[in-house]
């Protein structure tokens, strides 16, 4: 079905990652801000988020699938241009009608925190076992899959109930993160699949309603 391996995927990861170098330490370094504004709890801080989620989005679309990715799939540029649209939604959800941030403590906030610290810390080191080493770990903001499970985790601390419009991107990435890691056995991949689906499900959980 692909018309590459694990291991080749891997190989283009590592050679992605020199090529963009220092872009990882930049794009972290923008998630944890982007997780201190998400609990700050201050005016403002929701647009702040919405803009840092939708740079890592448009990196991905514009950058990283069409660039990179072309090189072994053809359907890169459909994937890029699916994370551009994601940026623009994230950027009308998130900055034009800004939702407010949660307090961490509740129950959706934990989880939300849990989920950014496995999508910063969790998804490199399991993408980092690969033939590559950790060469070829992807990295939130400059990578697909953590980016988008950072986004689900960022939704969890918002208040309120975000709109569906911005959970069709990352459940259609599921579907192709599904088929790679299932018939790839990219273990980064099923990672993504595994902590995404739950997100969702809270984040369309009824008990978000404000009241």
């Amino acid at each position: 079905m692909f018309p590459f391996d694990a291991e080749v995927l891997d190989s283009s990861y590592a050679l992605y990652n020199a090529a963009v170098w220092p872009a990882q330490a930049v794009a972290l370094a923008l998630a944890l801000i982007a997780v201190w504004l998400s609990v700050w709890l201050r005016p403002g801080a929701g647009r702040a988020v919405g803009v840092l989620l939708a740079a890592g989005w448009l990196w991905c679309g514009l950058v990283f699938f069409p660039r990179y990715l072309a090189q072994l799939d053809f359907m890169a540029p459909v994937y890029g241009w699916a994370f551009v649209t994601q940026a623009g939604l994230l950027l009308w959800a998130l900055v034009w009608r800004p939702l407010r941030p949660r307090a961490p403590a509740r129950a959706a906030g934990v989880a939300g925190l849990a989920l950014a610290f496995l999508a910063v810390c969790g998804l490199p080191l399991v993408s980092g076992l690969g033939e590559a080493g950790f060469a070829a770990a992807r990295v939130v903001g400059i990578a697909p899959g953590p980016t988008v499970i950072f986004t689900l985790a960022l939704l969890l601390l918002a208040e309120g109930r975000v709109p569906r419009l911005l959970l069709i991107v990352p459940l259609l990435w599921c579907g192709v993160a599904a088929v790679t890691g299932w018939t790839l056995g990219v273990p980064e991949s099923l990672a993504v699949v595994l902590l995404a689906l739950p997100a969702v499900g809270l984040l369309l959980w009824p008990a978000r309603r404000p009241g």
